[in-house]
Parts: structure tokens; C-alpha cells; sequence
């Protein structure tokens, strides 16, 4: 998703196949995030359009990196912006699915303050940081959309698992571990294109148990008592 050294030669690093490729799992995910939207509108109607605005900041943030990587591919055509619009998308975008994904695991509406401080002061950190060192540094912009992420698979993990849809729910555990361990492995340097397209390949197939996971969360939570509000002190349903 990411390039991690300075000295990569950013104009042979990619062909035009693998370029093209790298906006599978963006439509994949972004029709995803569509049809998550639709279960948190289901569950908890006020928290919709967060998890709407949220889901199309990741998707435009892919886009944006995936237009980036064509552009490189075809003709060298070398537009920073593309690449580092990435990381506040996906900060600030999956910290509100996650909210949204919190909601809906406790049936209404959850504190909102965390799922906003943080990509904020990951943002800020960012900020200093880039400031300091003269150049831009996405990597706690990064840590914010990967731990956000965790938040929203999870809760969505636990709701299959409550269900007893325990299909669901290792789909949705199958993305939590590609989300993590995705990344660190496209951001090694001097890569072959085999293991490139291992890379993009897999994280297609991850966002493909993320897409499915969502068609039935949507399913699900159309479902009178589908879900039911949780305590917050003892864990249970209310």
C-alpha cells in the first residue's frame, strides 16, 4: 500500500497489470463500506451517515493511491499528493466505521470523543513530525487507520460470533489480520513483482471476506432483534 524508502525508484517499481490490479480491492472494499453503511442505518439510523462519510473517505483515499501507482506505470507522471492523501482518508475514515461498528454492536449510539481524538492527534503528531524532519511522515496517521480498523473488525467479528454465524465471523477475523499484516510486507523495499502481485492478490482476497462479512451483517441487522443493546459494565445484552 505503501512506499517506504526514499531511494526506490518509484517509475520502475510498478507495471501497468499490477497498477491496474491495485484498484480491485479499493472498488471491493468501497462497495463493502456501501453495504456496511446499510446495516448501521438498519441497527442505529443516526450513526448512518458517519459510517457512509466514513467508508467513502477509505475508498477515496485507495483511489487516490491506486491512481497514483497508474499514473506512475504509464508514464512516470510522479504526483506525491495522490500517494500521502492516503493516510488522513484512511485515519479519519475508519475511525468513524468504527464508531459506526461500535454502535451497532451495542444496539445505539457510543461515545464519540475517542474515535475522534485519535486520528486527530495522530494527525497533529503527523503534522510535527513532517514539520521536524522536513519531509512528510504518514506513520502515525498509518498506526491510527490500522488500530481503527481492528476496532471495526472486531466489533463486527463479535456480532457474527454472537449470532453463531461462525463462518462470518472468521471472515471478519481474516480481515483484521490482512489489515495488519498487509501493509508492513507492501512497504518492504526492492520487492520482486512475484511477490508484489502475492501482495495485492491476497489483499484483494481479504477485502472480498470483507465484502461478504458485510453482505450478511446487512442481512442480519434487517432482522427484528437482530441485535440487542449491552451493558457496559457487564459486557451482556441490556
Amino acid at each position: 500500500m505503501m512506499l517506504a524508502a526514499a531511494e526506490i525508484d518509484v517509475c520502475t517499481e510498478y507495471n501497468v497489470a499490477l497498477a491496474i490490479e491495485d484498484f480491485v480491492p479499493v472498488v471491493l472494499a468501497g462497495i463493502a463500506f456501501w453495504v456496511l453503511a446499510q446495516a448501521v442505518r438498519a441497527q442505529v439510523p443516526r450513526a448512518y451517515p458517519v459510517a457512509l462519510i466514513g467508508g467513502a473517505l477509505v475508498t477515496v483515499g485507495g483511489l487516490c493511491k491506486a491512481t497514483w501507482k497508474i499514473l506512475v506505470a504509464t508514464g512516470c507522471w510522479e504526483y506525491p499528493i495522490l500517494e500521502n492523501l492516503l493516510f488522513p482518508c484512511i485515519a479519519t475514515g475508519f475511525s468513524l466505521t468504527a464508531w459506526a461498528a461500535m454502535c451497532v454492536l451495542r444496539g445505539r449510539e457510543v461515545t464519540p470523543w475517542p474515535f475522534v481524538a485519535f486520528p486527530l492527534g495522530a494527525g497533529l503528531g503527523a503534522g510535527w513530525m513532517s514539520w521536524s524532519a522536513g519531509e512528510y511522515k504518514n506513520w502515525p496517521l498509518l498506526i491510527a487507520a490500522a488500530v481503527a480498523a481492528c476496532v471495526m473488525a472486531v466489533c463486527l467479528a463479535i456480532i457474527a460470533f454472537r449470532a453463531k454465524k461462525t463462518s462470518v465471523g472468521v471472515l471478519f477475523v481474516i480481515y483484521t489480520i490482512g489489515t495488519n499484516v498487509l501493509p508492513p510486507l507492501a512497504a518492504q523495499p526492492n520487492q520482486s513483482l512475484e511477490n508484489q502481485w502475492a501482495a495485492q492478490l491476497t489483499n484483494s482476497a481479504v477485502q472480498l471476506c470483507f465484502l461478504l462479512g458485510a453482505l450478511w451483517l446487512r442481512e442480519y441487522t434487517r432482522t427484528p432483534a437482530s441485535t440487542e443493546p449491552v451493558d457496559d459494565q457487564t459486557g451482556v445484552p441490556a
